[in-house]
Order: C-alpha cells, then structure tokens, then sequence
C-alpha cells in the first residue's frame, strides 16, 4: 500500500510542475547621435548643419551670422549694394544674362550688354541741349546692341524718363540735322497714361507715339526694331523738339 502511494505522489510532482523559459529582453531601438561629420569646401562654412559659401551666400556672407539686407548681395565675403553698375551685376552673379537691371537702393535702371561690356542708359531732353555724359540719338545710333538695350530698358522702365525738365514746342522727336527721327516710317511724339503730350514742361517717364495717335505700349517685342525700323525724314521746324538721348559705358 505504500509503495502505491509514494508512486503517486511521485508521479503528481512529476506531472505538477511547470518549467517556464524567461522571454528574451527586447531590443534597443535608441541609438546615439552621431557627431557632426559635415566637411564643407574651399571657402565654404559649416552654418547649422549645412555648407555655405560665405564669399557669395547672401545667408551667411563672411560668417554663419551676417545676413545681407534685401538691396545688397555678398561679394568677397562682404554685403555691398546690388546693382549699382553692370560691373556690379556680373561681380554679383557670373551667369548674368544680357538685360535690363536695376539698382534697388535707388530704382536707377540701366541694359547690359555683357558680350561687348557695354551699359546703357536711355532718357529725353529737348534736342538743341547738352546733357552731361549723354548723347542725342540718331539714325546711326541704333545699331544693333543700341536696338536691344533701347528694347531692355523702354520694357522695364515703362518708357523713357526726362533727363531734366524741358519744355518742347512742336511735338516730334528731333536729330541734330532737324530731321524727324521715324519708327516704322511715322514720326514719333510723347504720350504720358495713353494721352498724347505737346508743348508742356516734361517732367517724368513717358511713351512713345507714332503719328500722335498709337502709343508704342510696352512690352516692346524683342523684334520691334525689325517691324519698325528706324528712319528720318524732314522736318520738324521749330528749335526745342524732343530727343532722345542715350549714355554708352564701357566696363
């Protein structure tokens, strides 16, 4: 009877207990920073994290902490006015393209020619006057490069501004020689917010008109000296007409 009773017992304890394995200890999914390993170039700097060319960043011009107000861009590592010449333009960005710019700081506004370096500036004047650094237009003036920047320069002034004011008797525009100056075989006046101007103190920014009656509105098509070419014809009669007069300046 005893033997029967400790078999049982055994095999109860046998069968009783219960082995459990520990479950694995879970995986670190933290990992560390890793040390800032960014190596910038010649004449760059590292600026929170990333690369900067502090000789041209208008970001970080010279240093991680100067940045370049909206009317001046970084040369040599210091901010300097932007587009004061066309000098300044290309010294700015070395992929400027051919073109009309102007100088935030002032609203002065100037064509580029950067294939020959040449700079223009457009204005008016009356015709028989000597205006400091300009020269009146004529047939001759219009060569190509001259078509171009007129084009440039008439678009994004909205026209041609006065030189200084002057007063016109008759109304077309005038060459030394008292010939007309023509576009496209018309004789051309002023029109100041679509409405034809003669005899008055000009003093602004005016449009050209063909005939006194269609205002050559900008935007000018690049080819509109193609369609309008420049010619002259007599006369004009009286001794202060307009003219237009342009500044060449090589750089």
């Amino acid at each position: 009877m005893r033997s029967f009773v400790v078999a049982v017992a055994l095999l109860s304890c046998a069968c009783g207990d219960v082995v459990k394995v520990p479950d694995a200890a879970p995986i670190d999914v933290f990992q560390p920073d890793m040390p800032n390993t960014v190596t910038c170039g010649t004449n760059e700097m590292n600026c929170n994290g990333s690369c900067a060319n502090v000789s041209t960043s208008e970001l970080y011009c010279g240093n991680c902490m100067t940045q370049c107000s909206p009317t001046q861009g970084c040369l040599n590592g210091s901010c300097v006015p932007a587009n004061t010449s066309c000098a300044r333009v290309k010294e700015l960005d070395a992929m400027a393209m051919d073109g009309a710019y102007r100088n935030p700081n002032n609203s002065f506004t100037f064509y580029c020619d950067f294939t020959t370096r040449k700079q223009y500036e457009f204005g008016l004047g009356q015709y028989n006057v000597a205006y400091a650094g300009y020269t009146i237009m004529t047939v001759a003036s219009f060569d190509a490069g001259a078509k171009a920047a007129f084009v440039g320069y008439y678009n994004l002034v909205g026209g041609l501004p006065t030189i200084q004011t002057f007063t016109s008797g008759f109304c077309c525009v005038t060459q030394p020689n008292n010939n007309e100056l023509n576009f496209g075989g018309t004789y051309l006046s002023l029109a100041q917010n679509g409405t034809n101007t003669c005899n008055i103190a000009y003093n602004g920014t005016y449009q050209i008109m063909r005939a006194q009656s269609s205002v050559y509105a900008p935007p000018l098509a690049l080819d509109f000296f193609t369609t309008n070419p420049v010619t002259e014809a007599a006369s004009c009669g009286d001794m202060n007409n307009i003219g237009f007069f342009f500044k060449v300046t090589n750089f």
